[in-house]
């Protein structure tokens, strides 16, 4: 008597089971939609800060940070279709990644694995320069995750997905990219 009860309240649970994880789905694709209209929007990523209004003026001198941050931005605006992005360039944007961490340094491996997803998805679908400049955010605060929380930096990984998906790229493609975000942040965390 027991067996069959718990197999009539197992069929029972059954098609709530299927459905509870397709609710989960469908949020997790609403909140990428959310997160694409941001970006298309012009919303500031969440590694940005509200600049406060004071006039506080930048510095003269530029940082190390600084003059990394310029290195990569330029990387980014140089990789296109045609021709092909070479192995100097993708070498180079490993270089700059590196020395944008101002704590713990990615391995190169690492670093070489975004490298190669982001000029690849760069060489495809070219970008805009607001979202280079978005996106330069979201890589730069993987590689500087100390000051942010975690579920500001799951933002910030969301966010760079969003900026490649509203660039055209596919979603797995884009997903992978946010994966090495992700494995850059973990090891630059400490």
């Amino acid at each position: 008597m027991k067996t069959t009860a718990s197999i009539i309240s197992a069929i029972l649970l059954l098609p709530s089971l299927v459905f509870a994880d397709a609710s989960v789905i469908i949020k997790e694709r609403a909140k990428e939609l959310s997160n694409q209209n941001n970006v298309q929007q012009g919303v500031p990523p969440p590694s940005q800060p509200a600049q406060p209004s004071n006039g506080a003026r930048q510095p003269a001198v530029a940082t190390p940070l600084q003059v990394a941050i310029a290195h990569l931005r330029a990387d980014l605006a140089a990789i296109k279709s045609d021709p092909a992005p070479t192995a100097a360039q993708k070498q180079q944007l490993v270089q700059h990644f590196i020395q944008a961490a101002q704590g713990t340094k990615p391995s190169p491996q690492t670093a070489g694995k975004l490298a190669d997803d982001v000029t690849s998805a760069l060489a495809q679908n070219p970008m805009s320069a607001t979202d280079r400049d978005r996106l330069l955010s979201d890589i730069n605060a993987a590689l500087n995750p100390q000051k942010y929380q975690p579920e500001q930096l799951n933002a910030i990984y969301a966010d760079a997905q969003a900026v490649f998906q509203v660039a055209g790229v596919r979603r797995n493609a884009a997903v992978n990219i946010a994966d090495d975000i992700k494995a850059v942040a973990a090891e630059t965390k400490h």
